[in-house]
């Protein structure tokens, strides 16, 4: 399980390299199509936005919020940051969970994908007298997932927390169902 998931995290911490060899005909005469200059996607354009939302109302109440700003680096590679915000309750417990995030994912065709992210959490847990204590938690999540095609894109990933730290408040897999807009 372990030589996996490196595969995986291999697989969204280096770009793939592509490359195409030419058929070596001398007569080979480029079209008028071809030989036009790729226009210049701008910034804006390369922009993607979305991020993960989730909760639970009940004896045990859940809310998570993600939002994500990413720049696509390829027409296959999209890189940015996020923060992520949790908040978790059960008859006068609370927890509120927050902190940045890094990632970065590849689709490797067009609706698969892999992706990595790695965030810093601090974790205040509060009891119902009052007491509470902070911890702060690293996290790297590395894992699959599948993406509709088109400018909107919804999807499920799977990820897994590799760095497993005790104070982290994932447990294996890890589940997430959001989207980016920008395609």
């Amino acid at each position: 399980m372990k030589k996996g998931l490196w595969l995986i995290l291999l697989l969204c911490s280096l770009p793939l390299v592509h490359s195409a060899q030419q058929s070596g005909d001398d007569d080979y005469v480029p079209t008028a199509k071809q030989a036009e200059p790729a226009k210049a996607t701008s910034f804006k354009d390369r922009l993607v936005f979305g991020g993960n939302l989730g909760g639970a109302i009940g004896t045990y109440s859940y809310f998570q919020v993600n939002p994500m700003v990413g720049y696509k680096l390829t027409d296959w590679w999209v890189s940015g940051v996020g923060f992520n915000y949790i908040y978790s309750g059960s008859r006068g417990y609370s927890q509120h969970i927050y902190g940045p995030s890094v990632w970065s994912r590849a689709y490797m065709f067009e609706n698969i994908l892999v992706h990595t992210e790695f965030e810093y959490l601090t974790m205040n847990f509060q009891t119902p007298r009052g007491d509470g204590y902070t911890n702060n938690a690293p996290v790297w999540l590395v894992g699959a997932g599948y993406q509709n095609s088109g400018p909107v894109r919804f999807g499920i990933l799977v990820l897994f927390d590799l760095i497993q730290d005790p104070r982290s408040p994932y447990s294996n897999p890890i589940f997430r169902v959001g989207g980016l807009i920008g395609f």
